[in-house]
């Protein structure tokens, strides 16, 4: 399997303190890859990092970010170490074309991935028109999508406030899929879920992910669920103060 994303000694200060250090991983295409450890570790500041995606202020300090599959020769850090705000801003525009196409983000909460004044076919039409190759006929390409995930073709016509809790986690994934990226990034999907739905939710995310061919990084503090499912294991180590995740 080839390398999706290849972080080299990834490390992100506040105004006070180093939140992230010295943390490298590869992301391999086809596996499901977890990111855990305690509250305060910096899982959702890594996660960030791998989409290119800084706000911290002064920040970035070292590490390099290679995504392999797409341009093995770009160190997308590069020029961005100890730039602070203003570098990583650059580093956010620069990147932009790859988020929602190599690489896709499903938050926590599915009500923040879904646009509640959009249909969810009106959404998952923008998803797949970020595709290299959009599908000839649309509509049926959206039927597909939702029945990936168990929806019928009716939810393409409800608005996210028309779906059960359920039913928006399920069109969040289709989103999260349709454009056909690389790599996946889920950001703990079993937040206030009962044991018996978390295991569902991250199962069908799991398998979509396999379906559509792409790369998962899983961000969960479920050990249960890592033991199960990952092929390999990011663990960041606890530190005192709390602050950022």
């Amino acid at each position: 399997m080839s390398a999706l994303v290849e972080m080299r000694g990834l490390g992100i200060r506040s105004a006070h303190r180093t939140l992230v250090e010295d943390i490298s991983f590869d992301i391999d295409a086809g596996k499901v890859t977890a990111l855990v450890g305690p509250s305060g570790a910096g899982k959702s500041l890594t996660a960030r990092a791998t989409m290119c995606v800084l706000d911290v202020a002064p920040g970035l300090f070292a590490g390099s970010l290679r995504y392999p599959a797409h341009d093995p020769a770009i160190d997308w850090f590069e020029g961005v170490r100890g730039g602070g705000a203003r570098a990583q801003a650059a580093l956010l525009e620069r990147s932009r074309v790859l988020r929602g196409a190599y690489l896709t983000y499903s938050p926590q909460a599915a009500s923040s991935a879904l646009n509640p004044g959009r249909t969810i076919g009106q959404q998952l039409a923008m998803a797949i028109g970020r595709r290299a190759q959009p599908p000839a006929d649309l509509g049926e390409e959206i039927r597909r999508v939702l029945a990936d995930v168990g929806l019928s073709p009716r939810a393409a016509a409800s608005l996210p406030g028309e779906l059960s809790g359920g039913m928006c986690q399920r069109a969040a994934l289709a989103i999260a899929v349709a454009p056909k990226p690389r790599l996946v990034i889920a950001d703990e999907p079993e937040t206030g879920l009962d044991p018996v739905l978390r295991r569902a939710v991250v199962e069908l995310l799991v398998e979509v992910c396999q379906v559509h061919g792409a790369g998962l990084l899983l961000i969960s503090h479920h050990e249960d669920t890592v033991q199960r499912l990952a092929h390999a294991v990011i663990r960041l180590p606890g530190r005192s103060g709390g602050g950022e995740r």
